[in-house]
């Protein structure tokens, strides 16, 4: 059984008013020898305060709530990684809620977590979800009154607080790296174009295209859905044109992609350069380590769980929206286009 304050009085012949004052710190006029007799008893009983009790009293919990769509994928690791660290140094707790990129999961974690009183939720959308969707998970959101914040996948049409990296740098830095070593035929498995995060690093694509004088081809594009078995899907579709590198919108999907290229007899990089996104742990193992975009996604759990705390502390937040710079990192899965390649890529057809 639970040691309750009850119990630490009938050990100590304390009133349970007094032993209650000790506990929190409000026994000013208590003596000091009663206030160690106390602190024995609740160390010789394992006492600990039922958190829920003190939440109803306190009307804080000092509990964040997140909703992220699959925790096998690194990428969703590291920010719960970010996200836990950082509630640990603020000594705040966390429960993790994992949609499988559902989004009727996403509907009932957060109903699940607003009746565990959280006193935030940080929110990663789910996949699939759409403009409807979206509207309707966060008009819930809105409706439980608990303070959320959206990280990695966004929805940026909504007036709600954010923490994101910049994608359209992402996006551009990936194809500049691509265009600046020669290539000028880049195909791209992108991620579910309905969700900002997608849009965005394919709008830093076209935007390396253009500074690059080359036109942009709807034909090299294959909208995935960020797995290994989406990248695997979109080469084998992109297959049939030509080109001399690939940039996929996720580590997930470059991995799936690699598979092919390397079963169908390409060689990366002699024929065909890759690039990925995310930096996860694993790219940096592959028999020809991946050149890829780091997205600094611990910093962002850290940064989101920082700004939910100060909304719970009443503290100012000067702006809406909090944007964390990517950065290439550069490996062997990409080398300057040779003439040959085109003729390769050709050949292995």
């Amino acid at each position: 059984m639970r040691t309750t304050i009850k119990d630490i009085a009938e050990y100590t012949g304390f009133s349970v008013t007094t032993i209650s004052l000790v506990l929190n710190g409000k026994g000013t006029k208590i003596p000091e020898k009663t206030k160690q007799i106390i602190f024995k008893a609740v160390e010789d009983l394992d006492y600990r305060p039922n958190q829920i009790a003190v939440g109803l009293v306190k009307k804080r919990t000092n509990t964040i709530g997140l909703i992220i769509s699959d925790i096998r994928n690194v990428f969703f690791s590291n920010l719960a990684k970010g996200i836990e660290d950082e509630c640990r140094r603020n000594g705040w707790n966390l429960v993790l809620c994992n949609t499988n990129d559902m989004h009727e999961r996403d509907m009932a974690y957060i109903r699940v977590l607003a009746d565990k009183g959280v006193d935030g939720i940080l929110y990663a959308m789910s996949i699939d979800s759409d403009h409807e969707k979206a509207m309707e998970s966060l008009t819930l959101m809105d409706s439980i009154k608990i303070p959320y914040i959206m990280i990695d996948r966004t929805f940026r049409q909504k007036c709600c607080h954010y923490v994101v990296t910049d994608h359209e740098v992402g996006g551009y830095l990936a194809t500049k790296h691509l265009t600046d070593l020669g290539h000028r035929r880049i195909a791209c498995v992108t991620g579910p174009l309905h969700l900002d995060d997608s849009k965005f690093r394919l709008d830093g694509y076209r935007r390396a295209l253009e500074e690059a004088s080359i036109p942009y081809d709807p034909a090299l594009i294959y909208e995935g859905d960020y797995t290994v078995e989406g990248g695997r899907e979109g080469i084998n579709k992109l297959l049939s044109e030509t080109f001399t590198a690939v940039f996929a919108f996720n580590d997930m999907s470059a991995y799936g992609v690699y598979n092919v290229l390397k079963a169908n007899g390409y060689n990366i990089p002699d024929d065909i350069s890759l690039v990925g996104y995310d930096n996860i742990f694993f790219s940096e193992l592959l028999d020809t380590p991946l050149t890829t975009i780091h997205q600094p996604i611990y910093e962002v759990g850290i940064e989101a769980t920082k700004r939910l705390i100060e909304m719970n502390e009443k503290k100012p937040i000067d702006k809406l929206e909090r944007v964390i710079e990517p950065y290439l990192v550069v490996r062997k899965s990409t080398s300057a286009v040779k003439l040959e390649k085109t003729e390769a890529n050709e050949s292995v057809k």
